[in-house]
């Protein structure tokens, strides 16, 4: 049988662990193949190797749940070693005895250390037999007994090999929303609000319907899509048998894991109270829905199946103002949520006509909204790519992250290389480590150039800090320690030394060599791919090799990672710092400046005789940031696109020389104009090269543009002065429009300009109950007024929407919901809109050009007591000198005219 591995656990037979693999066939059934004979262990390093046998007859004497002990060579985790050291392996009759027994074993005399004490045995069974999640597997199966078991075929296999097999079986995707009847207008709880309707969309087609609502009341039979249950029980019961019938691989929904899950196993449980039986398997090996709370984090495991939440990734990949599903919808899908406010539900649910039907319609929407999130936003493409690169599960990164991944793959090359890995580190030592870890030192950031630039040329690194970590062989297996190598080794800026790889290759730089590598033949793959399936899964496979590339410098300096090294963290970013130094050496004192003639780029000693023909390129590097170094290209005459290019390969050819394989520098994009205000804060009229063609954007770095926590008029405000002083070079239509807004906000009408409200709405995250914010908060006194006023407050996990009203109270405690303020007419706090939202931002743009606030803060109502010419003010400070062409006019380079004197900033 050959199938794909979706899931994995281990149950117990006759006292003994049994693997569980569960997946799809080629057919697309679903498959659980048992695997015996798998035995759990781990390792004892012991403190001297003269009494081996001794201390393997201790051992297995003393812990009954020792099976048996045997000795083997392995090589410690950190630190170059030109031997292995013997260390006994020991295999305990169960994984459980494994976490039991690993403590009192490192209690016993002649005991040094314990290895691996802490991994999944279900992943213990992945790693040693070189199967990874998501991938195809061959088995020689026979059939096993289904009894207990929800998947369509249950086999039993002594060995399981993985495959090379391209591509994904057609998996089953289930959507799921329940609505709760929030009794007399309040907050539903389950121990009161019953579930009365769950809609359910199915792709593909579940007997031959996309979606159905299963309604629980009396609702009258035959209408396509409904399903008329008369009561809670019956709608409970209904949906699990659904469940265990469609035999969905992919459930799902949109905070289903912090709202519909826990909701719906604490109602089964109030109903079990009160004597109604319930059967709410649906793991495919037969276990009832339940839930965990791990912090304030919810964990769903279903076996067999992925739970996938959309609402946590879509906040981890996308910048909204509110994460609510409406907005969500409206903004990702372009598709608007049918509207029943929380107050007329009980309302609706109770009328016979058409409030009702809107009602199930409501509900089936937000089941359809989910599943389609989750299809055309592809969200689960990236992590079915994750696991299949980095061995995990899909359920273990979505819960787990970058690091159960990175473990996942440090796990896998240790072994067979021979290496044992740490378990992960007590309170104390994470303690002693973030102490540490103060003195690690972060990438270099260079002094801007502040202003106003012409013609930049970005360059990149490609990969930086993994092409660090492999060009200088770094890692945590070749940090000199105990152990000397003879000859030179490799000394970082930072200190410490790493052997060379002549003497010993490091794990870490094979491994990111590996991912390189395979995402640049995946890119490759991409161009050729021959449809739009097989491109999608390329695509999802190099971004997710792109993620796991990324990842191995973090996880050198995290102080709860099983491998932590302070040194390697800070080599890393030294040679990081060290190197965009240099670039700047080469690229100011060694090149200096280019000639372009004829479309070719010569460098001063490449051309002919004493007159230089051709355009002078002057360069300069106006910033650097960690990865990215930006060259002004200076010159007399119009530079186009091309010639930036041109210039920008040069500069990277020439820097690249002059760097370890396989470190690179490459030409990103050129920006016509861009803006330094300070480090870490720019924004770019930025130009890609695509294909023949150039696509067009304004890039905006450390900027409140995008930051969620000022309003929508402020970031748009933001954009447009941008848009105006980088696409038109026009400063002073850039007051006159931050004048404008500013005019607009003073003389606001809620009635007349109601918009404008949506516009000033600020949000924030309500992340726990009320009564845990040490300090009151504006999104917090919003709740508040809502639930005195509704009844209702809203879940945890929301974004809260509010507005600042007039008045003289604390600014706090004049926070308001923006909709009671539309309908009831509230003035705004017009100043703090001004002078706390828009004009500080916008004045760390303008101030560059001698703007100040003053000249910004303009009410048309009293125009006689303020006018002037903000233009002509700043000319009599001196403050713009405008350097026109030979036409008298001022010239941006792109053939269109405009007011160069913003470049002499």
């Amino acid at each position: 049988m050959k199938f794909q591995v979706l899931d994995s656990d281990y149950i117990r037979e006759n006292n003994s662990p049994v693997i569980r693999l569960f997946g799809k066939d080629d057919d697309g059934a679903s498959v659980c193949c048992l695997v015996p004979g798998f035995e759990p262990y781990f390792y004892v390093r012991p403190t001297s190797t003269n009494n081996l046998s001794e201390l393997t007859q201790i051992l297995q004497e003393t812990f009954s749940e020792i099976k048996r002990v045997e000795q083997v060579e392995k090589f410690e985790p950190v630190g170059y070693q030109a031997t292995k050291t013997q260390m006994l392996k020991v295999i305990t009759h169960d994984p459980q005895n494994v976490p039991e027994i690993r403590d009192d074993v490192l209690e016993l005399p002649g005991i040094e250390d314990v290895y691996e004490t802490d991994i999944l045995f279900r992943n213990r069974y992945l790693i040693d037999n070189g199967i990874h999640g998501m991938k195809w597997v061959q088995a020689q199966v026979n059939p096993a007994e289904r009894h207990g078991f929800n998947c369509d075929k249950v086999v039993r296999s002594e060995q399981v090999h993985e495959l090379e097999h391209i591509g994904n079986a057609e998996l089953k995707h289930l959507a799921f929303d329940i609505e709760c009847l929030p009794l007399d207008g309040g907050m539903p709880v389950p121990e009161k609000s019953p579930i009365i309707m769950i809609s359910l969309s199915f792709q593909p087609e579940f007997s031959g319907i996309s979606s159905l609502v299963l309604v629980g009341r009396d609702f009258g039979d035959g209408i396509e899509g409904i399903e008329s249950l008369n009561n809670e029980v019956n709608v409970l019961e209904r949906f699990f048998e659904i469940l265990r019938t469609y035999d969905p691989d992919v459930i799902t929904g949109y905070n289903i894991n912090d709202f519909d899950i826990p909701y719906i196993v604490d109602r089964v449980k109030k109903l079990e109270s009160e004597g109604t039986h319930i059967d709410t398997s649906c793991g495919r090996d037969g276990r009832k829905l339940d839930y965990r709370k791990i912090g304030i984090r919810t964990n769903i495991s279903i076996p067999g199946r992925i739970v996938l939440d959309s609402l946590p990734i879509i906040r981890q990949q996308f910048s909204l103002k509110r994460y609510n599903l409406q907005t969500v919808s409206k903004e990702l899908l372009g598709k608007e949520k049918i509207d029943v406010n929380p107050d007329q539900m009980e309302e609706y649910w109770h009328d016979n006509g058409d409030k009702i039907f809107k009602f199930v319609e409501y509900a089936r929407r937000d089941s359809d909204l989910a599943i389609e999130l989750v299809k055309k936003l592809r969200l689960l493409d990236k992590y079915i790519a994750l696991a299949q690169i980095s061995g995990s599960v899909p359920q273990e990164i979505l819960e787990g992250g970058q690091t159960s991944m990175v473990e996942n793959l440090f796990l896998r090359e240790f072994k067979m290389s021979g290496y044992v890995l740490p378990p992960r580190p007590n309170d104390e030592l994470v303690y002693k480590r973030n102490q540490e870890s103060e003195g690690l030192k972060g990438g270099e950031v260079l002094e801007p150039k502040k202003g106003l630039l012409e013609d930049v040329v970005v360059l990149d690194y490609k990969s930086l800090y993994p092409t660090i970590m492999m060009a200088h062989n770094l890692c945590y297996t070749t940090v000199v320690d105990k152990y000397r190598p003879e000859g030179k080794t490799i000394v970082p800026p930072s200190g410490g030394e790493f052997v060379r790889e002549d003497v010993f290759k490091g794990i870490v730089p094979s491994i990111l060599e590996n991912l390189l590598n395979r995402r640049t033949e995946t890119k490759k793959l991409m161009k050729s791919a021959q449809n739009d399936d097989e491109y999608r899964v390329y695509d999802a496979t190099q971004q997710a090799l792109k993620i796991l590339l990324n990842s191995f410098y973090g996880y050198s300096g995290y102080t709860r990672a099983r491998l932590y090294s302070l040194s390697l963290a800070n080599a890393v970013t030294s040679f990081g710092r060290d190197n965009i130094l240099k670039t700047r050496t080469i690229v100011e004192k060694d090149i200096g400046y280019v000639i372009l003639r004829d479309g070719t780029v010569y460098l001063q000693g490449e051309v002919d005789g004493n007159e230089i023909e051709g355009t002078k390129v002057a360069l300069s590097v106006v910033y650097g940031d960690t990865d990215s170094v930006f060259v002004q290209c200076i010159s007399d005459s119009a530079l186009n696109l091309d010639d930036l290019e041109q210039i920008g390969d040069r500069i990277a050819v020439i820097v690249s020389e002059s760097l370890p394989n396989p470190m690179e520098l490459e030409f990103e994009s050129a920006a016509k104009r861009a803006l330094f205000i300070a480090k870490k804060r720019y924004a770019l009229w930025m130009f890609e090269r695509s294909g023949q063609d150039w696509d067009e954007g304004i890039k905006v770095k450390g900027m409140e543009t995008v930051r969620r926590d000022w309003c929508e008029l402020t970031s748009r405000t933001l954009n447009s002065v941008l848009e105006l002083i980088l696409k038109e070079g026009d400063v002073d239509q850039a007051v006159e429009y931050v004048r404008e807004t500013v005019d607009r906000i003073r003389n606001i009408d809620v009635v007349n300009d109601s918009e404008i409200i949506d516009d000033l709405t600020l949000t924030r995250l309500y992340s726990k109950s009320m009564g845990s914010y040490k300090n009151k908060q504006p999104h917090v006194t919003v709740i508040e007024k809502m639930k005195k006023r509704t009844g209702i407050a809203p879940s945890i996990g929301e974004r809260i929407p509010f507005v600042i009203v007039a008045g003289k109270d604390l600014f706090v405690n004049r926070a308001e919901d923006p909709e009671h303020v539309r309908q009831n007419n509230i003035p705004i706090d017009v100043d703090y809109y001004i002078k706390k939202q828009i004009l500080p931002p916008v004045k760390r743009i303008l101030e560059v050009f001698g703007v100040d606030n003053t000249s910004l803060d303009y009410d048309s109502k009293q125009k006689g007591l303020f006018e002037f010419s903000p233009a002509s003010e700043r000319e009599k400070e001196g403050k713009l000198n405008k350097k026109k062409d030979s036409s008298g006019t001022s010239s941006n380079g792109l053939g269109t005219k405009s007011q160069s004197s913003l470049f002499d900033f």
